[in-house]
């Protein structure tokens, strides 16, 4: 893997980079580039070969459990109407947000390779605030793909030596070029917006909050102040608890604190079992007993499921009788179904967003 350490000034650097990457991404290779919110992995979109291998670096094929559609990166938008159906809501979102941490979800028109789309047919789009990439995409004249150039379930990498570090030798031999434009600051993921449905819907909420709501923060520098944290917010809802379940939609990248989190909904409903990681699991299930009444607190994670769907086929609805905590993580697959829910006025729902700030320092969010 060639490393081109990009430093700022240095417009013969940049040149080099530009006309370097153009040629690996011509021969079907993979580009490991900076953007906004942290490094992709790109290779040429309308490549099946090239896709095959993104895919492969990222662990598994479209279909897998656990497998996401990707997006593509473009320069513009007029490149992404070649590529996608833009309608008035995306057009609107282009306008407003791009460049910038946003994926667009749109129809497709069956341009790029077929299993970079979703299930229904959609394709989502990425214009990256890095005008260095930007002039590789326009010069390479296609788009690329755009997606985080860690394996599934790794630490989102921010710098070379992350990528180096969380990678296999393997999967490091898939990759001909690393463009270096040093650390990058610690930000959300893109946030993704379906704009083929009736109304836009956030299938993940990142850097940009496209429905702004009142929100409450706090800043934790450890551990144990993300617990009391979460044993604040929990408090303000806990009286709900006789009428209604109570669920915590957790969001946050790998790595953010979201288990310390749910250990805090634990500490304050006197749970004494260690609450750990539900990952490999999808559910974990701790009994409470909480002013004479008794419930349980479900610890969720939802990476692995393939379908939101399946969610329900775990008995979601019997989760929800009052008295009962439901703390949920990775959950943009199912949040169309919280959504329900919550109009139908079943549950209680808490949003939680956990943003890096630095190493230490997180960005606790919550609204309801």
């Amino acid at each position: 893997m060639k490393v081109i350490k990009l430093k700022k000034g240095k417009e013969a650097i940049k040149l080099t980079a530009i006309e370097k990457a153009i040629a690996v991404l011509r021969k079907g290779g993979l580009v490991i580039y900076p953007t906004e919110t942290c490094y992709g992995i790109g290779g040429d979109a309308t490549d099946p070969k090239a896709v095959k291998k993104v895919l492969e670096f990222k662990g598994g094929q479209r279909g897998d459990p656990g497998s996401k559609p990707i997006s593509i990166a473009v320069s513009d938008k007029e490149m992404a109407k070649k590529y996608v159906v833009i309608n008035k809501t995306a057009d609107n979102l282009y306008r407003e947000f791009l460049p910038g941490p946003l994926t667009v979800v749109s129809k497709s028109r069956g341009r790029a390779v077929g299993i970079l789309e979703a299930d229904k047919g959609t394709l989502g789009i990425r214009i990256p605030k890095y005008p260095l990439v930007v002039k590789i995409i326009k010069e390479f004249g296609r788009p690329i793909t755009s997606t985080s150039a860690n394996a599934s379930g790794k630490k989102t990498p921010y710098c070379l030596k992350d990528v180096l570090k969380y990678t296999s030798k393997k999967r490091l031999g898939l990759i001909d070029l690393f463009l270096d434009g040093g650390r990058l600051s610690f930000h959300l993921p893109s946030t993704v917006v379906d704009t083929t449905l009736n109304e836009p819907a956030t299938l993940r909420r990142g850097e940009i909050e496209i429905l702004e709501t009142k929100s409450n923060s706090f800043i934790s520098d450890s551990e144990e102040k993300t617990k009391e944290i979460a044993k604040k917010i929990i408090k303000k809802y806990s009286k709900l608890l006789s009428r209604k379940a109570l669920i915590f939609a957790i969001q946050g990248e790998l790595g953010s604190g979201k288990t310390q989190f749910a250990k805090g909904l634990g500490l304050f409903l006197k749970i004494e079992e260690n609450i750990i990681s539900p990952t490999f699991v999808i559910i974990r299930e701790y009994p409470f007993k909480l002013e004479k009444k008794q419930g349980i607190f479900f610890h969720l994670d939802t990476w692995r499921l393939e379908k939101g769907e399946e969610l329900l086929d775990l008995g979601l609805e019997e989760m929800l009788r009052p008295g009962n905590v439901i703390a949920i993580e990775w959950l943009q697959k199912i949040k169309p179904i919280l959504d329900n829910l919550q109009a139908q006025k079943k549950i209680k729902l808490i949003w939680v967003s956990i943003k890096y700030l630095t190493e230490t320092k997180r960005k606790i969010s919550y609204n309801a």
